[in-house]
């Protein structure tokens, strides 16, 4: 896949720049705005944004900064990112209905440790397809 080397070639030049954006579009958008993964009353709208976001940009940026042979630290990445995210968003809506809807140990737990271990897979078969 000659567009994962090129992207590679792009991000190794602002290494710092990519990993401050990664680290921020995981933690901010998926884990803060996107929670949870099955969400009570708006339907199917976050599992679609999450299948788009686990299977193409994520692990496609892991890929472009991490090279091959990385899943571990891919893995470290993506739930240490989510985590910060959603300590952000129980910040944010403490106190609020929301919180006590959204924040239950099956929604925490599937988000922690469904998500990470997605971007980790595709990162692995995505990485397996460059030099």
């Amino acid at each position: 896949m000659e567009q994962i080397n090129n992207l590679s070639k792009v991000v190794n030049k602002n290494r710092k720049l990519f990993w401050t954006i990664i680290i921020t579009y995981i933690a901010i958008f998926v884990g803060c705005a996107a929670f949870p993964i099955f969400p009570q009353y708006t339907g199917y709208s976050n599992i679609i944004l999450h299948l788009a976001n686990a299977v193409y940009i994520t692990p496609l940026m892991l890929v472009a900064l991490l090279g091959k042979g990385e899943a571990i630290k891919a893995y470290s990445v993506s739930f240490i990112s989510l985590l910060i995210g959603m300590i952000c968003r129980y910040l944010i809506e403490f106190g609020e209905v929301s919180n006590s809807v959204n924040f239950t140990i099956a929604n925490i737990v599937s988000f922690l440790v469904i998500l990470p271990l997605i971007y980790t897979l595709t990162y692995y078969l995505y990485s397996r397809k460059i030099n």
